[in-house]
């Protein structure tokens, strides 16, 4: 027959595992969902920044269009002129595969480069779009007569009368390298994660895959959202049947839309990981449990042990002599064991609590603790600067030197950051190689000059590549009744604005 101590260390051990087992099971799902949403939320801030830079590179290309229209009208019946401004709009507008001047009858006066059709009557519908419109556009793709799939960027000509004299065209070719590729070429994770980008009616106009551009995908759920002008994030199916995790962003200068979508199974991958951390952690604890529910069982069970011990040998009762602990003594000693383990459950939670806001690799703060600490700042209306920093060339350094050395790289710049910031300034990383510095009431010149202290630290000390390196920083202040969106992209331009000149430098947020 069972002793009571067996079945003390039975119920508290049956207690312990379905406790540990509830722990897991809860953390597995609130873990898997985090991860799906961070995913999400990765992708759909992601899009939404290749959108920005797609849309400012369309901008760029209509205003250098712009620009030189006047002296492409001054010089309709000089093709050679003509030509030459072509010439130098392409050496500087270099996100052009090629530049045309066609007149108002669809007859091609010049090019650049030679593409053979000077002279020729061009039937194409973006051209004959331009002629019916008369007016600056960007055209759905279409099949040139040149037998290239491109779009058309095309600002119209008028004389001084106002007559409609033709229009300058700068061409895009979909399935060659064009600055979509440049901008879209690489995902920002290596998980599978790619980006593409559909026109208004869900055709392809960039993808991984060369095959597959000019392809309609309308069919995609996340298509059919940017077909309708919309931007989020959201999990599909693709068109191929893969599960994947996307974010997408409507490009209002172009009726395009821009998706980075992750694989499901790799969004969640970690969550393995995770789990057993979670368990290896708790192992040494459950085999502590054990051993004091040992003990305390044995100490409870004692007097009741002596009594039928005792009553078997055929004892009288007035010659029972030993002390039989009283219930409230049992109980406090209950109690402090049962709190005991609370505590020391409590203490794993802080523990799983500290490392769901640390980025494993530097140490620093991850984005989740960025964002629960600037909803504190803006909700609480505290005043604050931020510093968005990003590793100049940090491909290049994976791409010459490794990825462990890009992990080095990456201690390197985290711990300049720590060595020169206060307590009071926190130091994060949002992923990859950008980080950023939040400083509670401090003004922007404060952070400016902290950015530039740090920008120099960096350029002039030699990190474990032995080759040095630079980064870029964009430095603004939150202003009130700004939300943290509108204070990141103010500071994410100054990034952007930073890195197009030349990197290395710090800019101001306007």
């Amino acid at each position: 027959m069972k002793t009571l101590r067996f079945w003390i260390i039975s119920l508290i051990c049956f207690t312990m595992f379905g406790i540990i087992f509830s722990t897991l099971t809860s953390s597995y799902f609130v873990t898997k969902e985090s991860l799906i949403e961070n995913s999400l939320e990765q992708n759909r801030v992601y899009s939404m920044k290749l959108a920005q830079m797609s849309d400012e590179a369309f901008s760029y290309m209509q205003n250098n269009l712009e620009a030189r229209k006047s002296d492409v009208v001054k010089n309709m019946d000089n093709p050679a002129m003509i030509t030459s401004i072509l010439e130098q709009l392409n050496i500087s507008g270099k996100n052009f595969n090629s530049l045309s001047v066609i007149n108002n009858q669809g007859v091609v006066i010049a090019t650049t480069p030679n593409l053979g059709i000077v002279g020729n009557v061009i039937t194409s519908s973006g051209v004959n779009e331009a002629i019916a419109r008369k007016e600056a556009f960007i055209s759905k793709p279409y099949y040139a007569q040149t037998g290239r799939l491109l779009i058309l960027v095309t600002t119209p000509l008028f004389g001084d009368r106002g007559d409609y004299l033709g229009m300058l065209n700068g061409t895009v070719y979909l399935e060659e390298g064009n600055f979509l590729h440049n901008i879209l070429a690489e995902h920002y994770s290596e998980d599978g994660s790619y980006v593409f980008v559909v026109d208004t009616d869900g055709t392809l106009i960039y993808h991984p895959d060369k095959v597959r551009i000019g392809q309609s995908v309308e069919t995609n759920l996340v298509v059919q959202k940017l077909m309708q002008e919309k931007s989020g994030a959201l999990q599909l199916d693709n068109t191929q049947g893969k599960n994947f995790l996307a974010g997408y962003t409507y490009i209002e200068k172009s009726d395009w839309g821009v998706v980075s979508q992750t694989p499901f199974s790799s969004a969640v991958k970690p969550l393995t990981g995770i789990m057993f951390t979670i368990f290896t952690i708790s192992l040494p604890l459950i085999l502590i449990i054990i051993v004091i529910a040992f003990y305390v069982s044995t100490k409870l069970a004692s007097p009741l042990r002596k009594l039928a011990i005792y009553t078997m040998r055929g004892k009288d009762d007035h010659e029972l002599s030993f002390d039989i602990p009283t219930w409230y003594f049992e109980a406090k000693q209950l109690t402090e064991t049962i709190d005991n383990y609370r505590k020391k459950q409590e203490e794993t939670v802080d523990i799983m609590k500290a490392l769901s806001v640390t980025d494993s690799l530097t140490g620093l703060k991850n984005r989740r603790y960025a964002d629960y600490l600037l909803d504190e700042l803006v909700n609480n209306n505290i005043a604050f600067s931020l510093i968005m920093i990003d590793i100049d060339h940090f491909k290049k350094v994976n791409d010459e030197f490794g990825h462990l050395a890009g992990d080095q790289v990456l201690h390197f710049v985290s711990k300049s950051l720590k060595n020169i910031c206060s307590d009071q300034e926190e130091c994060i990383r949002l992923g990859g190689e950008e980080f950023i510095i939040i400083l509670p009431k401090k003004v922007i010149q404060e952070a400016y000059i902290l950015g530039e202290r740090l920008r120099k630290t960096v350029e002039d000390s030699l990190p474990p590549i032995h080759k040095k390196i630079t980064i870029s920083l964009g430095v603004g202040e939150y202003k009130p009744g700004e939300n943290i969106n509108e204070i990141m992209h103010r500071v994410d331009l100054a990034l952007y604005e930073a890195k197009s000149n030349g990197r290395n430098i710090t800019i101001m947020a306007t």
